[in-house]
Formats: C-alpha cells, structure tokens, sequence
C-alpha cells in the first residue's frame, strides 16, 4: 500500500467509527443532551431540521484534528512565554501551590492566573493567524472600501491582537492585563467570533490550562537555550519553529 493508500485508509477507519457512534447515539432514548455529540443531535436550524449524518461526522472530524494539533501548539507557546518571563512562572507557580492542591480539574481550571496566563499566551501567540474566509454576496462597504461580490474577505487574528489601544505594549507578554480588563469577544479573538466561532473553544481553553497546571506542578522546566521562539506555518496553524526544546526535571532534582 502506498503512504497515501494508506492515509486513505485511516481515514475510511476514522469515518466508519465517527458514523457508527452517531447511529448508536441516534438509537438512544436519552432526551438530555450531556455532551458535545448528543448537543450537536439537538441541534436545528432556522427551519427546524437536524443536522445530517454528514454534517455531524464533520463537525465531529473537526473536533478530534482541531483539538490535538491545535491545542498542542498552544501548550508550546505557553511553556514558551511563561519560562521566557520569570515573574509570570514565579506568580504561576505560587497560585498553583497555594490554590491549586485539593481542586477539582473543573475548579483549577477557573484560577484566575492560569486564565490569564493561557488568555495571554492565545493573544500574543494566535495559533490561527485569519479567520476562515467569508464571501461577499452583495456589493458593500467595509471602513470606506468597497467590496465587489465574489471578494473573500479574512480578519486577521493576530493584527487584532496586536492592536496598541487595546493591548499597551502588545509585544510583552503581560497576563496581568487579562485581570485588569474583560475583552469582548471582538477585541480577543483566538477562536473566532459570532455564530461561526471555533466549535472546540471551551474543550480547547479547558484542555490547555489543565495540562499546563499540571505539567508546572510535577515538574521544573528550563529552556534549553534563550533564542527567541518565532513562528512558522503548520497547515491552518501557527506552531513554534523549532518546536520549544526544553529541559526537564522533577522537582527533587533541582
């Protein structure tokens, strides 16, 4: 079999099961939806109509790509900015230590440190530079430029974060300012906005403060070396360069 023969194959695998969970799950009496599968099942449309078998295996495709690569990329960029900025990890570890012992994932999710640092790491670090793509279906105006139908049109996440009157310093990493001010969600945009907004957001922001906790609080990490980490294309995200090399330790051996 050829590599792409074999790609293909997995992913008729990956179809097959995703198709099979959504028959079983439709073959259930359960009226109370108690997840993202059995939500996206009760769903409808302005007209009242489900969503196909072909719409829910996408959205769930979606879920299971978007929250490995995606959210790994992000974990990078927060070890990266956190171990760049000592007073961040000295402020970090001391909330983790004092708060975070006996919490529920759920409750150490919610410190309001870790929210920020992670809220930080997603402004100054977007792994998604644009949005996806909207098309113009009548002529219009955007800011004093006319927009032709046909034209798409991208708003780029990382220029709006990046924005002096809404960020001072934007190229400092500052978590602090995520306690100081609430951003609406068109001024912090990591996952979109409006009714399109990135479907695995809350699974994502989860994800990363919990692994994040969790790896600062078994182990001690340092850089391997101070170079700046710069960005560099992945398919639809934005990952570190040269991957944030670090040196691990547990704490008894510092």
């Amino acid at each position: 079999m050829t590599p792409w023969g074999y790609l293909k194959s997995l992913q008729r695998q990956i179809s097959q099961l995703l198709y099979a969970e959504i028959q079983d799950r439709r073959g259930q009496q359960d009226a109370s939806p108690q997840d993202i599968l059995s939500l996206l099942m009760a769903a409808q449309d302005e007209e009242g109509r489900p969503m196909s078998a072909a719409k829910l295996h996408d959205e769930l495709l979606t879920l299971l790509l978007a929250g490995h690569e995606a959210t790994t990329n992000a974990i990078a960029w927060a070890l990266y900015w956190i171990h760049r900025t000592p007073t961040v990890l000295e402020n970090l570890q001391s909330e983790l230590k004092n708060e975070g012992g006996n919490l529920t994932p759920i409750a150490l999710t919610q410190l309001p440190y870790l929210t920020a640092v992670c809220n930080e790491t997603l402004r100054i670090s977007s792994v998604a530079f644009l949005s996806f793509p909207r098309e113009v279906a009548a002529p219009m105006a955007l800011m004093d430029h006319p927009l032709e139908p046909g034209t798409r049109v991208y708003a780029c996440i990382d220029l709006k974060h990046r924005r002096p009157d809404l960020y001072p310093e934007p190229e400092q990493f500052r978590p602090e300012r995520f306690l100081d001010r609430k951003y609406s969600m068109s001024e912090s945009l990591p996952f979109g906005g409006g009714v399109r907004r990135c479907i695995g957001d809350v699974l994502a922001q989860f994800e990363m403060k919990l692994i994040v906790a969790q790896i600062l609080s078994h182990y001690c990490l340092t850089l391997a070396n101070q170079m700046p980490e710069t960005p560099k294309r992945r398919g639809v995200n934005v990952a570190p360069a040269s991957g944030v090399k670090m040196i691990v330790q547990s704490p008894a051996e510092r």
